[in-house]
């Protein structure tokens, strides 16, 4: 088929994937097409894409309005496209390079087609399609089902058939309004090929903070306009297959999203009146198959009854966290928790400390907490410890997830934790929740994250949670004006910031000295005579066995370290509290020594003489006191390139080289005096800019902020 096709691509706030969309329409076999690319600033629009677009004359730049929904976009698209068809492509994501022509080739004298979609977390995928595997499906009673997500995309449509029902989109809605053009383009076409080889690669969103989808809009915003689209399109004149796609496009709705929102009762008012009027014209029959308990909700709500609907509500959220709660012994106090201790008053002296999620007695919630065992005699401490041990003070253990921790968490005015809470953490009125933080940012936080490898989580339900944590926090501790800066956005955090250094850097100010460190190396049961090497690497996002527990490979021959330095040296292994990793060091004994369990990493930066780190925050606090750091970063370009990224330029501005083989290593280190000559000048504006407001006194200067006299 020669026939030209307009595709149609609205491009506000998708700036930066502008060039992968158009990247996989130059490369398209089909060849005769015109882009409509759709943007309120196409000066700014043409300075971001490459230049091959702005020379080919197939890619058409067509300013708009500011502000328009995305409806009023494609209308405007329609309206300059001279196409024999019309495509619909958003520009976030892209297509198969054979998209086009499978489309073509396959419409025939059907009013329209659809490809496959697929959902992608990556800028490119490669597909490769067998010789013979084209496959086509015909979708007829069944042909809603190709607008489950609500879209237009990925729909080649002949524009006469366009032209000839005066189709548009509402421009009234800022969600769900492509229903309003496809719905009575579904009614008025009985049969739309299918084809599977066509893929189109739909990009899940993955700032749903900053940037969010339309499919990531507020609850609010999609309840209304659905509502609306629903209540527009709904009469008796559509088809049995119509009404049935929109009373279970609305049931599911409200099952998915509402029934999570009227777990606070008082949202019931901000929807109860669309409801009763959308309710009212579901089919009754479309319930025949409904649990009982959405069949009671649908009758209360449209009857109109909002007080009975309330106090059904109660009753239906009562058992399913009953039904919840009967799952594991956590999700069992976890239920107390919500139900009981939830309800009980603060305890106006009550501090609650976490470190580390209850693995450690360490960090800025230890050095804060013994300041105040000092001075502060009229509050009571609990601490959150996995492991029971001996604290100084004595204070009330718990661990964490059981029973008690949640009856204290529910109790306390104060909260000291240096992470993320859990998600079942329900901060009350009254609750004061300071967040230390655990480290000067190298690799890039939260919101600053483009994409999140981890377990049982993907970029924006990690972002998601991630906000509803910091939406808690009053206070958060930053160490410099640069992590103050970073903490501000990073975390979207609009609250009290203390820029007091950090409380755990205290004793590297206050007891860098002979005694101090002698006591530390008896504790450990270290060789006197010998120098420190301290190695203490973090973990990497995707090498992992499970949620929260992950690998790490050490990379370093530790034979070899031994053979060159094991006369002079001994060396520590620290790794980061999340790495689950057992570290064989048969061969090693009396030169490496494992002290990932010692639970204050700043008492091992006062023993070492030397620190070998990778992408740990660590060496920020360790530079403190001026004492040698390498950089062993054999995985620098995958770090930087895939997981996370960083903030600072590692070549040019960290106080110690870059080392990439074990022979790197091992030669810095029989060089170390000239490595430390190399590096002055950087180590010492590296102090000035990141460890300045470390003075010995930030416990003192927080507990005086933060609690009350």
């Amino acid at each position: 088929m020669d026939n030209l096709v307009s595709v149609i691509t609205p491009a506000e706030k998708n700036e930066r994937f502008v060039n992968t969309v158009l990247e996989s329409l130059r490369k398209q076999i089909f060849t005769n097409f015109e882009v409509l690319l759709l943007h309120s600033d196409i000066s700014r629009m043409k300075q971001t894409v490459d230049e091959v677009y702005l020379k080919d004359d197939r890619f058409r730049f067509i300013e708009i309005p500011a502000g328009l929904n995305v409806g009023a976009v494609r209308n405007i698209g329609l309206g300059a496209s001279t196409g024999d068809y019309v495509y619909f492509l958003d520009s976030d994501d892209y297509i198969s390079e054979n998209m086009l022509q499978l489309l073509t080739d396959n419409i025939h004298d059907y009013p329209m087609i659809r490809g496959r979609m697929k959902s992608t977390d990556f800028s490119s995928s490669q597909v490769v399609i067998l010789p013979g595997t084209n496959k086509i499906k015909m979708f007829s009673a069944k042909r809603y089902n190709l607008v489950r997500d609500n879209s237009s995309i990925n729909f080649m449509i002949s524009k006469s058939v366009i032209e000839r029902m005066n189709l548009r989109f509402s421009e009234e809605f800022k969600t769900f309004s492509d229903l309003t053009f496809m719905l009575p383009l579904l009614e008025e076409i009985e049969m739309v090929p299918y084809v599977y080889e066509a893929i189109y690669f739909r990009r899940r969103g993955t700032d749903p903070i900053n940037h969010p989808s339309l499919r990531q809009s507020p609850i609010e915003q999609l309840a209304h306009d659905l509502f609306g689209v629903y209540n527009r399109l709904r009469t008796h004149d559509l088809s049995q297959e119509a009404q049935t796609y929109l009373d279970n496009k609305v049931l599911n709705f409200y099952r998915k999203h509402l029934i999570l929102e009227f777990k606070d009762p008082s949202a019931i008012d901000r929807y109860f009146d669309e409801l009763v009027e959308t309710m009212q014209k579901i089919d009754p029959a479309r319930l025949k198959h409904k649990d009982l308990i959405l069949k009671n909700d649908v009758r209360l709500i449209k009857s109109n009854r909002k007080n009975a609907f309330k106090k059904l509500n109660s009753f239906h959220s009562f058992l399913r966290d009953l039904k919840r709660g009967a799952g594991t012994k956590r999700k069992r106090n976890e239920f107390f928790y919500k139900r009981l201790f939830k309800n009980m008053s603060v305890k106006d002296n009550l501090v609650v400390f976490e470190s580390f999620q209850g693995k450690s007695y360490s960090d800025s919630p230890k050095y804060i907490y013994q300041y105040m065992l000092e001075n502060k005699d009229d509050y009571k401490f609990v601490w959150v410890m996995n492991q029971s041990r001996e604290l100084p003070g004595n204070p009330t253990t718990t661990k964490r997830f059981s029973l008690k921790y949640y009856y204290h968490l529910a109790r306390a005015k104060y909260i000291v934790s240096n992470v993320r809470m859990p998600n079942s953490y329900i901060k009350k009125a009254g609750q004061t929740y300071l967040q230390t933080w655990h480290g000067t940012p190298l690799k890039r936080l939260a919101g600053d994250m483009a994409d999140v490898h981890m377990p049982s989580t993907n970029t924006a339900r990690y972002k998601i949670n991630f906000n509803r944590e910091t939406d808690k926090w009053d206070y958060l501790i930053a160490p410099n004006q640069y992590s103050a800066d970073i903490f501000r956005r990073a975390f979207w955090f609009n609250n009290t910031m203390l820029n007091t250094g950090y409380p755990r850097n205290d004793i590297l100010i206050n007891f860098n000295n002979a005694e101090t460190i002698n006591k530390l190396k008896n504790l450990l049961a270290l060789p006197a005579g010998k120098k420190i090497i301290l190695y203490a690497p973090t973990w990497r996002d995707d090498e992992y066995y499970a949620a929260g527990k992950y690998k790490f490979d050490l990379n370093l021959d530790l034979h070899r370290l031994k053979e060159a330095f094991g006369d002079e040296y001994i060396i520590l292994l620290r790794m980061h509290y999340v790495v689950s990793s057992n570290i064989d060091l048969t061969g090693l004994e009396g030169f490496a020594y494992d002290v990932s369990s010692y639970s204050d990493v700043s008492e091992l930066f006062l023993v070492s003489d030397m620190l070998i780190t990778d992408y740990s925050s660590v060496f920020f606090d360790y530079a403190n006191l001026k004492r040698p750091i390498l950089f062993y970063t054999y995985d620098i370009e995958k770090y930087e390139g895939q997981l996370r990224g960083f903030y600072i330029d590692m070549a040019t501005e960290l106080p110690g080289p870059l080392l990439m083989t074990t022979d790197d290593i091992i030669n810095a280190i029989g060089n170390i005096d000239q490595v430390e000559a190399d590096y002055r000048d950087r180590y010492n504006q590296f102090h000035k800019r990141f460890c300045s407001w470390d003075d010995g006194r930030a416990s003192e200067e927080v507990v005086n902020t933060v609690f009350e006299n």
